[in-house]
């Protein structure tokens, strides 16, 4: 049986380059690692996986039992990029984790205003909590908006939406005294663009969302 040595050469080439890179990808892990202990006081562990990033990162999470992924979103712009066009958009929907996701461009300027967006949510529901424990610890303003699309409404909508409102407003500041709410009934053709102008309207620090599992197109609000 004759063998192709020409293969053989090949394939020990691209294990040793890729060997290379992964050596490579290890020591930057480690470099990273030891620049951020000296920066501050949190316990830095570091992993490596092989496959693809989506997969990765999931599998990873629940190997270390995490409970919050955080995630940059290098390359997208604007809510609806980061919604539906990101590989963070891939996790959060495949996740029962909380995912905080980091625009590439934004700058840390405290936490005063938080907005919470939604036209599913219930005030008793308990993903709410870590966003309110987050504003009480630094006294920030949580903003509810229960959105309704102008392009789609009906009398059933606004009823619905009203109802969300009045929840918001009777449930959450006698359950939370400690909390600052502000709630506003939101209208619009585009659920990304009426947010984007909220945010920008009112300084807005942290936007949060939960996901549903229904429809791709609805699962975000």
């Amino acid at each position: 049986m004759a063998v192709d040595t020409t293969f053989s050469a090949r394939r020990a080439f691209l294990d040793e380059y890729n060997n290379s890179i992964a050596a490579d990808i290890r020591d930057q892990l480690k470099n990273l690692q030891q620049t951020i202990e000296k920066k501050t006081t949190v316990k830095i562990t570091s992993k490596f996986y092989k496959g693809g990033i989506r997969d990765s990162i999931l599998k990873c999470a629940v190997d270390e039992k995490s409970d919050l992924i955080v995630m940059g979103t290098r390359g997208a712009s604007g809510i609806e990029r980061i919604l539906w066009g990101s590989t963070t958009a891939g996790i959060i929907g495949d996740t029962t984790i909380p995912v905080l996701a980091i625009p590439n461009e934004a700058e840390w300027k405290g936490l005063k205003n938080i907005l919470f967006a939604t036209r599913h949510f219930e005030a008793d529901d308990k993903t709410l909590i870590p966003i309110l424990k987050l504003a009480q610890l630094k006294a920030a303003l949580v903003h509810v908006a229960v959105f309704t699309d102008t392009d789609d409404k009906d009398l059933g909508d606004y009823l619905e939406h009203g109802r969300l409102l009045n929840a918001y407003q009777q449930t959450l500041p006698a359950r939370y005294k400690d909390v600052k709410f502000k709630t506003e009934h939101l209208e619009g053709k585009e659920f990304e663009d009426t947010i984007e102008q909220y945010i920008k309207g009112y300084d807005i620090d942290m936007l949060a969302m939960t996901t549903h599992k229904r429809s791709f197109w609805d699962r975000y609000v």
